[in-house]
């Protein structure tokens, strides 16, 4: 595979695609098709061939950077349909506890080599209200499907380490503040409480992102159970690229220029 950003028809036709990917891509299709599937805009959005795709088998995940940085690209181009970056890994039937780790660690390598300043709209204090993660400029929401969430398998896609990320603006419609929107948010944890064994975790129900007591980085990572969440973020972020960064931009524009 050449292309750091695929879709399903790369995934099911290209013979390049490691049979991991392939077996890990057929898993996630088959949960997120499902037609109770909680998020049906996840599930529409499948259906109509708008998720994208990264492959990442790297402890570095270089890959990964390189996909989400063409995904916002595309996805600032297309403002007004639900693109969504699915991150594939080999890692398969991982502990709750390592997968987690391992979110948190590529969250943060991410940022570090990041080259692209810190949007200034956003603060670089997690335990602001407003606080997102970025990449490339552009706020997310970033999510790991879990192998082994045993309750909370709305956010299980199959047996591989799978990691999302949903940009601020696919959010449209869905916000308290939107007509309609905190209708579409209950009736979909109605759908959580049906398919899960556990019912929605109080921080994702009874907080919404701008809510004076919401911190984003605590729905990121939801354990298995409804108990208190973290006290303090494993991300450390900071408003100007990093050294590495800066290098890694500098290198990227001489390869792109031949010298």
């Amino acid at each position: 595979m050449t292309e750091p950003l695929l879709t399903t028809a790369d995934l099911t036709a290209d013979p390049s695609v490691p049979l991991w990917a392939r077996e890990a891509h057929r898993q996630y299709r088959e949960v997120i098709l499902n037609p109770a599937f909680p998020c049906y805009f996840g599930t529409k959005a499948e259906e109509q061939g708008h998720m994208r795709f990264c492959l990442e088998d790297s402890t570095q995940p270089d890959r990964l950077a390189e996909g989400l940085t063409s995904f916002v690209r595309f996805s600032r181009d297309h403002p007004r349909r639900r693109h969504v970056l699915i991150a594939l890994f080999p890692d398969r039937d991982v502990s709750f506890d390592a997968a987690e780790h391992r979110f948190w660690s590529v969250l943060q390598w991410l940022h570090d080599h990041d080259p692209s300043p810190w949007p200034a709209e956003i603060p670089t204090d997690p335990e602001s209200p407003e606080w997102e993660f970025c990449f490339a400029g552009d706020p997310m929401f970033a999510f790991p499907c879990i192998p082994g969430y045993q309750k909370r398998t709305s956010r299980r896609m199959g047996d591989y380490f799978i990691m999302c990320f949903q940009p601020r603006r696919i959010f449209f419609g869905v916000d308290r503040a939107a007509p309609g929107g905190e209708r579409i948010r209950q009736d979909i944890y109605g759908r959580v409480r049906a398919w899960d064994g556990i019912t929605p975790h109080p921080s994702l129900v009874n907080l919404a992102y701008g809510d004076p007591q919401m911190r984003e980085w605590k729905q990121y990572v939801l354990p298995d159970h409804n108990g208190p969440l973290g006290s303090s973020c494993p991300v450390k972020t900071h408003d100007t690229p990093s050294a590495a960064a800066s290098m890694e931009a500098t290198a990227d524009g001489s390869r792109r220029k031949g010298t």
